[in-house]
């Protein structure tokens, strides 16, 4: 099915405009729809006027047309003048994660009417475009934790609420992203969510604090690493918030990806080379502490290339998902990896760069950079031999 193709009716009945994180129900069903590729939608609604105002603010790039529900069929037949192969419905405006629209689409390749939600919202072919009497039995597509739900009073908004949040939290997160850093970016997003602030503003921001620590690390000594680890921390926190804002907001792309994983690049390797010089400069024991860090820094460019050039083949773009192959295995090497394969997220190496810190160790963190860029850099080589002979 081309998304292209695709429209959508949507009855909008009388009732309060909940703000939802920033928007109201019915910006986020038409984000959504946009978002799956539907470009005309009819609006049924006794308020034209009003709600027109109410979304020119948040929603545009659409072909909307106004109808009073007592116009259906007129709306029906401007829908089908369209052409489209199929046609959402939905019974009223809906939270809805972009996701479950994907999946109907998916769905209807292999049935002809799909619906979510206990029939608030339906996906129909054309020929099928029948809202007020389906003939042809439907197939239901399960929801599971995800957000598909109308908001018709102050107990589903605050539930709605509740679940959007507890969404935000990613299945490939790491342990400390998910028991520490979540704990304080959800609720800086969930305050960023009401404001005009974008994710690409808050990736931009995070990347400069990340490159702050530079000078502390240069500078040594116990105060200014324990600083400089302190603020990276910080930025791995915040490094959160433009991620869970792009899912309230509904604004993913793939150049906050890119700027994102440039910005997490660039300054860890700055950050590395910096606490590198510093221990050389400050003469700190053993002498080979600075060697590793130089070791790190080269391994870890080293890496950075291998990886990039590997999403750019893959076509995964910037939010570099590696399919290592011990992911895939069930051996003992396999599966020592997996189990250690969090000392390699950035999330965890971060927590650790200040854990150590505090203990007055910050310079060991370079013995510990240098094996896992090192590891890194071999396991992506094995990653684009097996893509290559795939």
């Amino acid at each position: 099915m081309e998304n292209a193709q695709c429209s959508a009716l949507v009855l909008v009945p009388v009732a309060g405009l909940y703000n939802v994180l920033g928007y109201t129900p019915i910006e986020r069903t038409l984000i959504a729809l946009q978002k799956t590729g539907v470009r005309t939608v009819c609006l049924l609604t006794s308020e034209a006027g009003k709600l027109q105002k109410h979304l020119a603010k948040n929603v545009n790039g659409f072909d909307l047309c106004f109808f009073h529900p007592s116009e259906m069929e007129a709306a029906k037949q401007l829908l089908l003048a369209q052409n489209p192969t199929s046609i959402f419905v939905f019974q009223q405006p809906m939270v809805v994660d972009i996701s479950v629209l994907e999946d109907i689409q998916k769905m209807a390749t292999a049935n002809r009417t799909i619906s979510a939600a206990s029939g608030e919202i339906t996906l129909l072919q054309a020929i099928d475009f029948q809202p007020d009497n389906f003939k042809i039995p439907v197939v239901e597509l399960p929801i599971g934790h995800r957000s598909c739900h109308p908001v018709l009073s102050k107990t589903e908004l605050r539930e709605v609420k509740a679940r959007l949040m507890r969404n935000l939290t990613k299945p490939a997160d790491g342990w400390v992203s998910r028991n520490i850093n979540r704990r304080f970016s959800k609720p800086i997003s969930r305050v960023l969510a009401y404001t005009p602030i974008t994710p690409n503003i808050v990736t931009g921001f995070t990347g400069i604090l990340a490159f702050l620590p530079i000078y502390f690390m240069y500078q040594g000594g116990y105060w200014n690493w324990l600083i400089g680890a302190g603020i990276y921390q910080l930025a791995s926190i915040l490094d959160g918030v433009d991620g869970e804002l792009a899912r309230l907001k509904m604004k993913h792309s793939k150049f906050g990806q890119w700027l994102d994983t440039l910005f997490d690049f660039t300054s860890g390797v700055a950050v590395l080379l910096s606490l590198a010089l510093g221990v050389e400069r400050a003469g700190y024991e053993p002498f080979f502490l600075p060697i590793a860090g130089y070791i790190a820094v080269f391994a870890g460019v080293l890496s950075i290339i291998s990886l990039s050039f590997y999403v750019v083949r893959t076509g995964f773009g910037g939010n570099f998902r590696i399919n290592y192959s011990f992911y895939d295995h069930e051996s003992r090497g396999a599966r020592l990896l997996q189990n250690l394969s969090f000392l390699g997220k950035r999330d965890f190496y971060i927590f650790f760069f200040l854990l150590l810190a505090v203990a007055g160790l910050l310079p060991w963190a370079l013995v510990y950079f240098a094996v896992m860029a090192g590891l890194v850099f071999v396991l992506s080589l094995q990653t684009h031999f097996l893509v290559k002979t795939a």
